[in-house]
């Protein structure tokens, strides 16, 4: 491997922990905003996803 490989791992490992961070802290922050409800569970209760075996 090469000096610009190895760069670009390492940009790539960097950017990844970046977006990990950044995910984990939205996600707490909105539940914390709407009182203990996920950004998952908010947007499957929006789209009624949650209830869709009683419907059939």
């Amino acid at each position: 491997m090469d000096a610009e490989s190895i760069a670009g791992l390492v940009g790539l490992g960097v950017g990844l922990l970046v977006l990990l961070a950044l995910t984990i802290f939205e996600s707490r922050s909105y539940k914390r905003e709407h009182n203990g409800e996920g950004m998952v569970h908010h947007w499957l209760a929006e789209h009624h996803m949650l209830n869709w075996r009683r419907k059939h």
